[in-house]
């Protein structure tokens, strides 16, 4: 039996004749450290990047998506934390899906209309007519994932994994000089419209130029004069600084678009058990948040924006007549979205007749007892 001396002895002549000894005591080394690291629980955090267009101001989603990064880092005892990348510093915002999906950034928002090759189902969380109402698209749309497989096939395919989904309301017209009321209105002006309205003005034959810009863009092409309107959000406006380049913001009330937040597979699938359950965990309560948030917004955008000190702007609700010159169109072209989109997956218009009806049913729902958060609903 070897006294401790003797082990001594036995691995000085070991180190000292064995070639491989150096490399050895460099592993050693190694392990001791870990162990040491361990045992003094200084052990490095992994660093979750995510990715936003967003200005880092204080809006509802971003106060959202703070209390989320904010929930990773606690619940997994900072294992995990979040570094948010704003205004599209890590990846622009077009590129978001093919950023998330080679691992560019780990993880981030992602708008399926500008991928929809690679998105047609997730292409459709995004709506030409409808309720507009944020939490009713999301909630309605929370539910198809139970639904449709397909979906989650479509995020496998892409390398993602679903975080969260989120509704900016409906969209609204800015303008400089005259508000679009009506298609009558356009009178051959250049406007960023989105594809669906895009395609609309195509259908209709209406009297404009229709620029393909992404939404950061926005405000430097009217700021440069390159276009005369473009399509915005209520709750955007000013965060985005659209109402300084503009005089009015037009409401239509027709539909909404949904942004969906993924993760990376690879990086999800490289986490703990622990870890990953604690994001899965978080996916509900961060769509409330986002939803509660960003209704919130809307309620004091029109008031900010009519009553900001340096830049009033106008904001004009359209009559149910002056809608209707618009809905026809925008109808006509949700239905050839679907059909598109059907080209490359054969359930999309299966998807999106359940999700409309979805709508429906979770607008009543909001009608009869109100959102999750109310009163009434938390007292149940």
């Amino acid at each position: 039996m070897f006294t401790s001396k003797t082990n001594l002895n036995f691995f000085s002549r070991y180190q000292l004749c064995h070639p491989l000894s150096r490399y050895l005591n460099v592993a050693l080394s190694v392990v001791l450290l870990g162990l040491g690291l361990l045992a003094t629980g200084t052990a490095t955090a992994r660093t979750i990047s995510f990715a936003t267009s967003a200005p880092p101001t204080d809006t509802g989603i971003n106060q959202a998506l703070r209390w989320w990064a904010d929930q990773v880092a606690k619940r997994t005892d900072g294992d995990v934390k979040v570094n948010v990348h704003y205004m599209g510093s890590l990846v622009k915002l077009k590129d978001a899906v093919d950023g998330i999906s080679a691992g560019v950034a780990d993880s981030g928002e992602v708008i399926p209309a500008y991928s929809q090759a690679r998105m047609p189902l997730h292409y459709l969380s995004t709506t030409g007519v409808g309720s507009g109402d944020q939490y009713v698209a999301m909630e309605a749309w929370s539910r198809m994932y139970g639904k449709f497989p397909q979906l989650q096939e479509e995020l496998d395919r892409n390398n993602m994994v679903y975080l969260c989904h989120y509704s900016i309301g409906a969209s609204v017209l800015i303008s400089k000089g005259k508000p679009y009321l009506t298609p009558k209105d356009l009178d051959g002006d250049k406007i960023r419209l989105a594809s669906r309205w895009s395609h609309a003005a195509e259908i209709a034959g209406w009297n404009v130029t229709p620029v393909n810009l992404t939404f950061p863009d926005i405000y430097t092409a009217l700021q440069r004069g390159t276009i005369d309107g473009a399509q915005s959000y209520l709750n955007m406006v000013i965060p985005y600084r659209h109402h300084e380049v503009s005089d009015y913001v037009v409401e239509p009330h027709l539909g909404q678009q949904t942004n969906i937040v993924v993760m990376n597979k690879r990086v999800f699938d490289s986490l703990s058990k622990k870890d990953r359950q604690v994001i899965i965990g978080l996916r509900r309560e961060w769509m409330l948040r986002d939803a509660k948030g960003d209704l919130a917004d809307n309620k004091t955008a029109r008031s900010d924006l009519e009553n900001d000190p340096e830049y009033p702007t106008k904001v004009v609700e359209l009559s149910d007549a002056q809608r209707q010159t618009w809905e026809p169109a925008i109808a006509k072209a949700d239905q050839e979205v679907v059909k598109n989109m059907a080209k490359r997956a054969p359930v999309a218009p299966k998807l999106y007749a359940a999700y409309q009806e979805e709508i429906k049913k979770v607008a009543k729902e909001v009608k009869h007892n109100g959102y999750p958060w109310d009163k009434k609903n938390a007292d149940k």
